[in-house]
């Protein structure tokens, strides 16, 4: 399904032409828009953070980073989503499911932190918190490609 949904992206991409969509403004709107940009920066290091290779260089924090990060970032992904749609149209869906796909994976990340032991979280929510972060990633890609207007 991941290499269908790509292939159809690619397929977008290569059918249209590229142009970039450069009308920015810098009034308070778009300051508390560009909060989503941010939580694009803060989520990327907390994902670095989950990756093995770099878990061992932190000691034990690096679960807590990955946590506190990942939390922020949704809260400022709110922020983002609240600034420029005031009305939900179907050209929005997309970024309503990228926005509760992260949601969903802050709070399937809270639950695995808070109570690692439970036989439910371990058998619904962890297993499924690596799909959501797939999913979550691919309808990013997608969220800021059309935003910056090359499909």
């Amino acid at each position: 399904m991941l290499v269908g949904v790509s292939l159809v992206f690619l397929g977008l991409i290569l059918y249209r032409p590229i142009q970039f969509n450069m009308a920015w403004s810098m009034d308070v709107k778009d300051w508390l828009h560009w909060a989503g940009i941010s939580a694009a920066g803060v989520l990327s290091v907390t994902s670095v953070l989950a990756v093995k290779r770099f878990r061992g260089s932190l000691s034990g924090s690096w679960l807590n980073l990955h946590c506190v990060g990942s939390v922020v970032s949704a809260a400022l992904a709110l922020v983002h989503s609240r600034t420029k749609a005031a009305v939900i149209l179907p050209v929005h869906y997309h970024s309503y499911l990228t926005l509760a796909l992260l949601v969903l994976l802050a709070f399937s990340g809270a639950l695995i932190r808070l109570y690692p032991g439970n036989r439910w979280v371990r058998r619904y929510w962890r297993v499924y918190h690596l799909p959501f972060s797939i999913a979550f990633y691919v309808t990013l890609l997608y969220h800021v490609v059309v935003k910056l207007g090359v499909i």
